[in-house]
């Protein structure tokens, strides 16, 4: 009976007053993004991050904002991140993190077209990596994009 009457005042509400009702009730949820880019030559491009452990590896990527749309966010991501350019493809896949079940990564294909052309305050390195030739340490869920991403099999690990 309440949950009848309170749809019922829920749909009297301007749509706006809906949305915000809606956010203030729901689960929050943040997304981020990633790229697996290659080159022309079939290498990854990966870059280290200050901020994860020291010597790892991860690809690009990083949080939208509210509001902005996936691909926007990661094309904005790789310039904040040295300036990379690409020609994103589609989404490849979509992972929601053990850790911290409110993080969804949507990871999408591209193909590189320039490399970083500086570090930043966030990365210090990129490098470009045959496909075969993965570092060790890169998360199970960016091999799997990777995986998805270049049609590999299996992207193994550099010993």
């Amino acid at each position: 009976m309440i949950y009848r009457a309170l749809l019922f005042v829920f749909g009297l509400l301007p749509e706006r007053l809906q949305e915000v009702a809606e956010w203030l009730v729901s689960t929050k949820t943040t997304a981020g993004v990633a790229v697996v880019a290659v080159d022309a030559s079939g290498r990854l491009m990966l870059f280290r991050h200050r901020y994860h452990p020291h010597g790892s590896w991860r690809l690009p990527g990083g949080h939208a904002h509210l509001g902005e749309p996936p691909e926007d966010a990661l094309l904005r991501e790789l310039e904040e991140e040295g300036g990379a350019v690409v020609e994103p493809g589609g989404v490849v896949h979509v992972s929601v993190s053990k850790r911290w079940p409110a993080r969804m990564t949507i990871y999408y294909s591209a193909r590189l077209v320039s490399p970083p052309q500086r570090t930043t305050a966030e990365v210090e390195g990129w490098r470009l990596f045959p496909l075969g030739e993965l570092p060790p340490g890169l998360p199970a869920e960016q091999r799997e994009a990777v995986r998805r991403a270049t049609g590999s099999q299996r992207p193994s690990s550099r010993s």
